[in-house]
């Protein structure tokens, strides 16, 4: 059976199982970009066809598609600029900046796609866990805006006296929504303990949330 869906969403049906591909290639071989010079130049790339792949999700609407293309190339601009020299914090905070709008909308299309679907398919699927990978995403911007604003508000065990770069933030998000919590990066001010809290909860309820909602679709379908 096929869900019957929203036309506005109809722009994930087929398409999403290419973006969840680029958003775990990022998330999982960000460790190139500690090389350096081209490897955090071509990670840039990558990172430009997963927002190429968001916007066509994000179609669904002229207003999305101008969110997710302006922040894009907002993204793109200082990230390629901060690449080339690593040295301004301020490239990377705008690049931080321009992130949180474009995955919270690519994340508001997706949950609607699933809580509009009629039956569970690869799609649905598909969607799910990229809402999964996207969620641990979105707070790494938020982390390192934090981090950007107030130094020392995470320090790393190995190295408690050196600042923690955006690639340990990336590796600390997905730990605190996974709740491994591991112990070697660690959120030592107020407002970061404050993020952390908040994503660990946000990823036990997701995931609560998204088994309620594929077995009330599973049981529909029967």
């Amino acid at each position: 059976m096929t869900p019957n869906l929203n036309p506005e969403t109809n722009t994930v049906k087929g398409k999403v199982i290419y973006f969840l591909v680029l958003v775990a290639l990022n998330q999982l071989i960000y460790p190139i970009t500690q090389q350096g010079g081209i490897f955090l130049i071509l990670y840039q790339f990558l990172y430009a066809s997963m927002f190429a792949a968001g916007i066509y999700i994000a179609s669904d609407s002229r207003r999305h598609v101008l969110i997710t293309a302006l922040t894009a190339l907002i993204y793109l601009v200082f990230g390629f600029w901060y690449a080339l020299d690593p040295t301004d914090e301020w490239k990377i905070l705008t690049a931080y900046l321009a992130l949180i709008p474009f995955l919270a909308t690519v994340i508001n299309v997706l949950v609607r796609y699933i809580f509009l679907a009629r039956s569970v398919t690869r799609d649905v699927i598909y969607a799910a866990i990229s809402i999964y990978l996207l969620l641990g995403a979105i707070f790494v911007p938020m982390y390192g805006i934090l981090e950007s604003l107030s130094p020392g508000s995470f320090i790393d065990g190995a190295a408690p006296d050196g600042p923690v770069s955006w690639q340990q933030l990336i590796y600390y998000s997905y730990a605190t929504l996974t709740t491994m919590g591991y112990g070697d990066v660690l959120p030592v001010s107020w407002w970061a303990r404050s993020f952390a809290s908040a994503e660990a909860v946000v990823g036990v309820l997701y995931l609560a949330i998204l088994m309620a909602r594929l077995v009330g679709l599973y049981t529909q379908k029967e």
